[in-house]
C-alpha cells in the first residue's frame, strides 16, 4: 500500500462507496471531487479516501469533510465539486458541526436509532420480497397479491412487500422501511419459485449486509416456494381452465412446462422433477420441460419436441408467479407457434397470479420463518461460509 506525505494535508473527504451510494454512482462523484482537487491544484492540501457504508443510505452519495465535520449529500456534479471549495449550497448539507454539536437541517430525517435504549414487546416484520419484473404490471401484481394477503397475517405483524431487482423498494431500502417502524425482528420471505442464486446468494447477502448496520435486529430468512403440493393444484387449475379435464385420458396431447431459466444445475433439476410429478398426476403422455432463456431447452425445441412425439395438441404451461416481459413474450410465442405448426392446436394457459393455493404456500413459509423451522436460515449460513472462503461483494441488483 502507498504511504503519502500528508504534512501539508488540511482537509480529509471521506467518500462513501457502501452499496446504495455506488449504486447512485459514488464512483463518479469520487472522479469529480479528485478530478476538481486537480485542477485547484490543492493536492497536497485535501486528501481523499474511499470508505465502505456509513450509515446515511437515503442522503446518497454521502462524502464527510474531515475535521470540519460536514456531511453532504452529493446527487449532482456541481455539487461533488463545490465540495473542494466549501461553498455548497445548504439543501445539500446532512450535518454541520456547531459549537461541538451535531445538527442536522431540517430537510433531512433523523433517521433510525442504531441501537434500542428500550425494550418492551417485540414487534416483529414480515417482508415479502418480489423478484421484481421491467414490466411495472408484474410488480403491481405482487403489491397486490400481498396486500390481499394482509387479512389472512396477524395484525400484530408489519408487512411490507420489496424487489430484488428492476422495482422498488429494494431489499435495503425495504429493510429500512421494517425498522423505521419499529421493528425488533425482521422476517424476509422471498417470492421466488426456486432455489437457486437469487434465494442462495443474492438475499442474504442483503441480510447479513442489514445485520451489520442494524446489529440489535433479528432477522430470519424463509425458504422459497420450491417442490410443494400445493404448486401442482394451481398447475392444474390453470389447465383446467382452458378445458383441460384432469380426469379424462388425453392421447394426443402435450403439457410444455415452461420456466424462466437460470444457470443453477440444481433448480434447473427441481424443474425437471416438477415436470415428471405433473406427468405422474395426469393422464397425458407427454410432458416436456422448457426455458425462456439461460439454459435449454429453449421453448422452440420444447414445442419441436411435442411434434416429433406426435402431439396433436400443445399446452404451453408457463411456471411463473406473476406476468412480465417474458409472460408477454410467450403469447407472441404462442401466436408464432401457431402459424409455424397449423395442424396442430397450440394454446396458452395462464401463470400463477392470484391463486389461493399460492397464498397457502406463502403463509406456510412466513410461519416457518417465524417459528425457527425454516430451512433458509441454512442459506444464511452457507452463504456466510462462502464468503468467508471466497469473499463477495454487495450491491444491489437493478
Amino acid at each position: 500500500m502507498t504511504t503519502w506525505n500528508l504534512t501539508n494535508m488540511q482537509r480529509h473527504l471521506l467518500i462513501c462507496n457502501g452499496a446504495t451510494c455506488m449504486g447512485a454512482g459514488a464512483e463518479e462523484v469520487t472522479q469529480q471531487i479528485r478530478d476538481e482537487i486537480r485542477k485547484s491544484r490543492l493536492d497536497e492540501n485535501i486528501h481523499t479516501s474511499r470508505t465502505r457504508c456509513n450509515g446515511r443510505c437515503k442522503d446518497k452519495c454521502v462524502v464527510i469533510d474531515y475535521p470540519k465535520g460536514t456531511w453532504y449529500s452529493v446527487q449532482a456534479e456541481q455539487t461533488a465539486r463545490a465540495i473542494v471549495h466549501e461553498n455548497v449550497e445548504e439543501q445539500a448539507v446532512i450535518y454541520t458541526m456547531q459549537d461541538g454539536e451535531r445538527k442536522r437541517p431540517d430537510n433531512r430525517i433523523k433517521g433510525i436509532e442504531k441501537y434500542r435504549k428500550e425494550k418492551g414487546t417485540v414487534k416483529k416484520a414480515i417482508l415479502f420480497v418480489g423478484h421484481g419484473s421491467r414490466l411495472e404490471a408484474g410488480n403491481e401484481e405482487v403489491r397486490q397479491f400481498i396486500q390481499q394477503m394482509r387479512p389472512m397475517i396477524d395484525a400484530s405483524l408489519l408487512v411490507e412487500t420489496c424487489f430484488l431487482e428492476f422495482a422498488s423498494p429494494n431489499i435495503e431500502d425495504g429493510i429500512h422501511h421494517c425498522i423505521e417502524q419499529g421493528a425488533d425482528e425482521v422476517h424476509v420471505i422471498p417470492i421466488i419459485l426456486l432455489h437457486a442464486g437469487h434465494s442462495k446468494m443474492h438475499i442474504p447477502a442483503e441480510i447479513e449486509h442489514a445485520k451489520e448496520h442494524f446489529p440489535d435486529i433479528r432477522f430470519t430468512y424463509g425458504q422459497t416456494i420450491g417442490i410443494h403440493e400445493e404448486i401442482f393444484e394451481i398447475l392444474t387449475s390453470r389447465l383446467m381452465e382452458i378445458g383441460f379435464n384432469p380426469d379424462e385420458k388425453h392421447d394426443d396431447t402435450a403439457i410444455l412446462l415452461i420456466a424462466r431459466g437460470g444457470s443453477d444445475p440444481y433448480a434447473n433439476g427441481d424443474f425437471y422433477k416438477i415436470s415428471r410429478l405433473l406427468w405422474e398426476k395426469h393422464n397425458v403422455p407427454i410432458v416436456e420441460s422448457a426455458f425462456m432463456g439461460v439454459t435449454t431447452p429453449t421453448v422452440e425445441q420444447g414445442i419441436e419436441r411435442c411434434v416429433k412425439l406426435g402431439a396433436k395438441k400443445i399446452i404451453m404451461l408457463p411456471y411463473f408467479l406473476f406476468t412480465g416481459i417474458l409472460m408477454e413474450r410467450m403469447h407472441k410465442m404462442a401466436t408464432q407457434f401457431t402459424s409455424q405448426y397449423p395442424d396442430i392446436t397450440i394454446e396458452l394457459a395462464g401463470y400463477f397470479g392470484y391463486h389461493p393455493k399460492l397464498k397457502i404456500v406463502l403463509l406456510e413459509r412466513m410461519q416457518q420463518a417465524l417459528d425457527g423451522t425454516s430451512t433458509g436460515m441454512q442459506d444464511l449460513e452457507n452463504f456466510r461460509k462462502y464468503a468467508e472462503e471466497h469473499g463477495y461483494e454487495h450491491h444491489h441488483h437493478h
